[in-house]
């Protein structure tokens, strides 16, 4: 079967997915060089990989064997995993109607656990400056190149991209499971079980048979509801707010019934996931005691939308920030002295990209005890975030809380915790 152009990342160089065949399901799986006799290493863990009780790709397409032909060796690690099952996922939509490959290089990189949940890998840089090598002298240089990986994965990159600019025409997406990969490129096949055999119809009950009936008519409405949201997570997985709210607005304004139920279902899923992100927001501030200056040692977690008292004094503070989910988020925090009929005194604002569960403590700032209003804002997104930073800057400068820009956040799936403490008035 001819598949899209799609390379796994290796730190000997890009390895291309030449084909992929259907194989006898009473035989085992394997990979080999292409149009080869070769079979490499790997391919029993392959196997393991495809075959069910252990496997996941079975679980996803329902054929237990396969065979796939690759341009060059991959010998060891697990990184694979990611490719191969963008290659199934591609291969199992082609069986369908109206499968539309993309028109670009799919660069992959990446663990698959069983469950479906991509986690990330090492030595990224020396992948991609292979990948830039291979690149050189290749006709893809020109042309688009979609980077799929782990989001702690595509923070190494586009930093690694930041500091060399090589010029490529790069988009990244950060994934987090193999449904990401079905919703950004709008594939009705994702991590559902499917069975390997068919039951003959004459022997399933009327209940069984009703029950299959009910699968079938949820199937149809989850591909019409991945179809009408494809675009819209394509643009959620990018970071582009601002299209992504156009687009919600034209669907319930201008679209059909199913347009219409589209974005308010997707706008329901980005409230939900932006709640949760907020949940998973972990501030702690903390007073450190100097000698001379009068100040206790004092913490106090922020779990609510108040400061405590004593962030008002004149003294040195400190901020520590967490990620207590179970994925790598980016985490802006900043916290303003508003001083009256003046404009805000923004005494910190940092940025941390955080795997699950690390904590990472903020720089000291001080607080000169001026000030009617103390505020500390933080956000937190598994997505591209530079659309976010005039929202988040305009929130941490105004002289008073902007719920309306708040809102606008909270409406873009992001974490918000805003805080805030007032001064007692003499």
């Amino acid at each position: 079967m001819t598949l899209p152009t799609l390379w796994i990342a290796t730190t000997r160089g890009p390895v291309e997915v030449v084909s992929l065949t259907e194989e006898d399901p009473e035989i085992r799986s394997v990979l080999c060089l292409a149009d080869s006799f070769q079979e490499l290493p790997i391919s029993p863990l392959y196997d393991s990989f495809v075959r069910r009780p252990t496997g996941l790709i079975e679980q996803i397409t329902g054929h237990p064997s396969y065979r796939i032909d690759l341009s060059g060796p991959i010998t060891q690690g697990q990184s694979w995993q990611l490719g191969l099952t963008v290659a199934h996922l591609f291969a199992a939509e082609a069986q369908q109607a109206g499968f539309s490959p993309p028109d670009a290089l799919v660069w992959t990189t990446g663990r698959v656990t069983p469950k479906g949940m991509i986690q990330q890998v090492g030595e990224i840089a020396l992948k991609w400056q292979m990948t830039c090598a291979e690149l050189a002298g290749s006709s893809w240089r020109e042309k688009p190149i979609i980077v799929m990986a782990h989001a702690a994965n595509i923070a190494e990159l586009q930093a690694i991209e930041k500091s060399s600019s090589s010029g490529l025409s790069i988009t990244f997406v950060p994934i987090s499971s193999v449904s990401d990969i079905a919703a950004y490129f709008g594939l009705s096949v994702g991590t559902a079980t499917a069975p390997s055999v068919a039951p003959s119809m004459s022997k399933i009950p009327m209940m069984v048979a009703a029950f299959i009936g009910a699968l079938a008519i949820m199937a149809i409405l989850t591909k019409l509801a991945t179809d009408f949201t494809a675009p819209l997570s394509r643009l959620d997985q990018e970071g582009r707010y601002r299209e992504l709210f156009m687009e919600m607005r034209l669907m319930r304004q201008e679209g059909n019934w199913l347009d219409v139920n589209g974005a308010f279902f997707f706008q329901k899923y980005l409230e939900n996931r932006a709640a949760g992100l907020g949940d998973d927001i972990h501030i702690e501030i903390r007073s450190v005691s100097e000698a001379g200056n009068g100040c206790k040692d004092r913490t106090a977690t922020i779990t609510t939308g108040t400061l405590p008292d004593w962030v008002h004094q004149p003294c040195t503070f400190q901020l520590s920030v967490g990620n207590k989910s179970d994925r790598m988020i980016g985490i802006w925090v900043a916290f303003t002295n508003h001083v009256p009929a003046s404009k805000a005194d923004l005494l910190t604002r940092n940025h941390a990209s955080l795997p699950p569960g690390q904590n990472i403590t903020l720089p000291e700032f001080t607080v000169d005890g001026t000030g009617a209003l103390k505020t500390l804002l933080a956000i937190a997104t598994p997505m591209p975030d530079a659309e976010l930073m005039p929202w988040f800057d305009a929130i941490a400068t105004a002289r008073q809380a902007d719920s309306q820009m708040i809102s606008r956040i909270h409406k873009s799936g992001t974490g918000v915790l805003f805080a805030s403490a007032s001064a007692a008035q003499e």
